[in-house]
């Protein structure tokens, strides 16, 4: 109640009017006002978006609630020496689009980028990969709910295993090819042990079990379609305009935050 969304969202206009793009996760999903301008500060502009019963509340029609709102507006930018033109500003600087992972409210957006090999710098900077690897890894065990530290857990070991032996040999994994790999690893060893003293074929299924409830589960190609989970693509339109990105995660629930939030970090 201090006023950090408040905040937030001047410096993502600011940011916007001076050609940067923005990536802003959205846990409570007021974000998306970010993509209402109305730069001629007009009833017009604003009558589509009145909610008739907050009118009636205030005994007055939807068009006189839309003028009223519309003066309000002009005269709380007035306050700040702000006017339409600065709006127009905003909205020729850059884009905004509202992305819906697991949803089709907004943009949906494809987690399946994920599972592709990263870019050479990456793969060939150890430390960079075992980030990214850890980072896939816990987030789609998250989403399967499979909890443990990545260093000590076999569930996490093994499945960064299998992302790191098929990404460093230039192959591309979904949530499917994953799963297979799971119950039949293309690796003898994991470490210095053999694969079934430190993870037994019977262990391994259970996890395959649990993965394969993910991708068997409704709505789940919701989380297939749409823009792919690519930054570069996210922040820049296909003709370079920059974007304020909204991911915005309100309607999840908290384990699939954890998985949209793990696979954008």
């Amino acid at each position: 109640g201090s006023g950090k969304t408040g905040l937030g969202i001047a410096l993502i206009e600011e940011a916007a009017i001076d050609g940067l793009p923005v990536l802003a996760i959205d846990p409570k999903g007021d974000l998306a006002n970010l993509a209402l301008r109305f730069p001629a500060l007009s009833a017009a502009e604003f009558a589509p978006w009145v909610n008739p019963d907050e009118a009636r509340a205030q005994q007055l029609t939807p068009e006189a609630f839309a003028a009223a709102e519309a003066a309000r507006w002009s005269a709380g930018l007035a306050d700040w020496h702000q006017d339409g033109a600065r709006i127009a500003r905003l909205a020729a600087a850059a884009d905004v689009a509202v992305y819906t992972p697991g949803s089709r409210a907004g943009l949906p957006l494809s987690i399946l980028e994920t599972f592709n090999p990263p870019p050479a710098a990456v793969l060939e900077d150890p430390e960079l990969l075992a980030a990214r690897v850890q980072s896939v890894a816990s987030g789609v065990l998250s989403l399967a709910g499979v909890t443990g530290e990545a260093t000590t857990s076999r569930e996490h070991v093994l499945v960064a295993t299998l992302l790191q032996d098929a990404w460093t040999a230039g192959r591309s994994l979904d949530l499917a090819a994953l799963i297979g790999q799971v119950q039949s690893p293309p690796i003898g060893k994991v470490g210095v042990l053999e694969l079934e003293a430190f993870f037994p074929a019977a262990e391994r299924f259970a996890l395959a079990m649990k993965l394969n409830n993910v991708l068997a589960a409704p709505g789940f190609a919701t989380w297939l379609d749409g823009t792919p989970l690519d930054v570069a693509r996210l922040l820049y339109t296909p003709a370079g305009r920059p974007r304020v990105a909204v991911v915005s995660i309100a309607h999840l629930n908290d384990t699939e935050r954890m998985f949209v939030v793990a696979l954008l970090l």
